[in-house]
């Protein structure tokens, strides 16, 4: 008669064992055939981003009501930045804002210029339409890698004749937002 192996507790431990140590010695050479060492290096180039437009200060302690008495006001739009040119194009936007206490009429015009300063898009200009006290010319274009200025002349005028705005105090204010065209794939 055949005696049969019982399996005791020991017994079970041992094969439990017997199992993590082939485990742990086949797992780690099976799997060290899917190992992948990868270097390697590159230089990224960043491009150069300039924008910048000439300050001015709007006072219109000198405006005279009536349509014979307008202020004029210069400033310029450029792609430069402390003398470096920017490398991407730019779309840009201007806003003209009011507090809307005196009924003045407000016109843009773009100068004509020569040169390279003549590239790109000027804003939409003309008369000013406001909403809200706001009024918002789009379409601007600055190209890249080419310096480019473009000069605007932005005309105040207090058409009515009318004593009771006499003292009041009106606050405006031009904004020039500048962002980075996408770039289109040659």
């Amino acid at each position: 008669m055949k005696m049969k192996k019982h399996l005791t507790r020991a017994r079970i431990i041992g094969y439990i064992l017997l199992f993590c140590a082939v485990t742990m010695t086949i797992l780690p050479s099976t799997l060290a055939r899917y190992r992948t060492r990868i270097e390697g290096g590159a230089v990224a180039s960043v491009a150069l981003w300039g924008s910048g437009s000439s300050e001015f200060q709007i006072d219109i302690n000198g405006l005279k009501p009536g349509n014979d008495s307008a202020q004029q006001y210069e400033f310029i739009v450029t792609n430069t930045k402390e003398g470096q040119i920017s490398e991407v194009g730019q779309n840009y936007s201007i806003t003209v804002e009011t507090t809307d206490n005196l009924p003045l009429k407000f016109t843009l015009s773009a100068k004509e210029e020569s040169g390279s300063s003549g590239l790109g898009n000027t804003v939409n200009t003309g008369i000013l339409s406001f909403s809200d006290g706001k009024a918002v010319l789009e379409g601007g274009f600055l190209p890249h890698s080419v310096e480019t200025k473009h000069t605007y002349v932005l005309t105040v005028l207090l058409p009515v004749s009318n004593a009771e705005y006499a003292d009041e105090i009106d606050l405006i204010t031009v904004t020039v937002q500048a962002e980075q065209t996408t770039p289109v794939s040659p």
